[in-house]
């Protein structure tokens, strides 16, 4: 199923991806909160996306990325060269557990796209855009930025 929902962070609406088997209850859940990330957790965030932009542009230097990306001011600014455009609700483990799953545009990986996946409160992958599942037990196998990888 499909539909919009608002994110807060960015100021604009998103779309909403989940299958009809997920209950609404659980799906309401997570897009509330997608709009109450807390501070840390937005800063976690910021510092591994900026991990895997620093790494695509060192090893990718002959591409031409848009002005200021390389010069941030504070780690939030990455935020201006991303721009979610899906909040994917997975099947869970625990309908307890909140886990977001968000399909990004980067500017440095125009090919690839981007990946974020929270888990309970943490943040359990940053990385291109592999259709990944926030309850997945192998993420560390993935080109994951939050367990150290690197191109």
């Amino acid at each position: 199923m499909e539909g919009k929902v608002y994110f807060n962070l960015f100021n604009r609406y998103i779309d909403l991806s989940f299958s009809e088997d997920i209950p609404m209850e659980y799906v309401d859940m997570c897009a509330q909160k997608l709009n109450s990330l807390t501070q840390d957790i937005i800063l976690t965030i910021c510092k591994y996306v900026i991990d895997f932009c620093e790494d695509v542009m060192i090893n990718y230097d002959e591409v031409d990325y848009p002005n200021g990306l390389s010069e941030l001011s504070c780690d939030m600014d990455i935020l201006k060269y991303t721009q979610p455009i899906t909040l994917i609700v997975d099947e869970p483990d625990d309908v307890g557990i909140v886990a977001i799953n968000l399909y990004c545009k980067c500017a440095w990986d125009t090919e690839n796209d981007m990946q974020i996946l929270i888990n309970n409160d943490k943040v359990v992958y940053v990385g291109v855009y592999d259709g990944l599942d926030p309850w997945q037990k192998n993420l560390s196998e993935w080109g994951n930025y939050v367990t150290g990888y690197r191109l």
